[in-house]
């Protein structure tokens, strides 16, 4: 869940650049891909995959956390319409989430609770169009 449109990528249909989203519901590697996470040592600095994934790719809104794997070339893309989404969202009946309502992984003190707003994305999943609504050519 963007709250910006992300860039086309130049003369491939539907494919966008990837922004930070707290929504790691489907990915696929290259073998180059997976190796540069893998040197990354991410088991010795333990944080979930949503976190980790735009860390490498260099999308995280938290500075503080990207210091932490000082080397973030990892090339990261997304397809729109998007091919993999929630049947649930944050709030919605029958919506269940074991990170949803846990703590930062650094900071016990914060509920993570995350952002709400988005709650209408799977409605607006299903009438997208074939091309791509949620990217800007640039």
């Amino acid at each position: 869940q963007v709250q910006q449109p992300e860039v086309s990528v130049p003369g491939v249909s539907n494919l966008v650049e990837a922004d930070y989203s707290y929504w790691t519901l489907g990915y696929a590697l290259s073998q180059q891909g997976a190796q540069k996470l893998l040197q990354a040592q991410p088991f010795a600095k333990m944080l979930p995959v949503d976190e980790f994934l735009p860390i490498m790719f260099n999308k995280h809104p938290n500075s503080e956390y990207m210091q932490q794997f000082p080397v973030r070339d990892l090339r990261a893309f997304s397809v729109e319409p998007l091919l993999v989404y929630p049947t649930h969202y944050t709030g919605d009946t029958g919506y269940v989430s074991d990170t949803e309502t846990s703590t930062i992984w650094d900071d016990e003190s914060r509920l993570t609770d995350w952002d709400r707003t988005h709650a209408s994305k799977t409605g607006q999943q299903e009438r997208i169009s074939t091309a791509a609504q949620n990217s800007v050519t640039g």
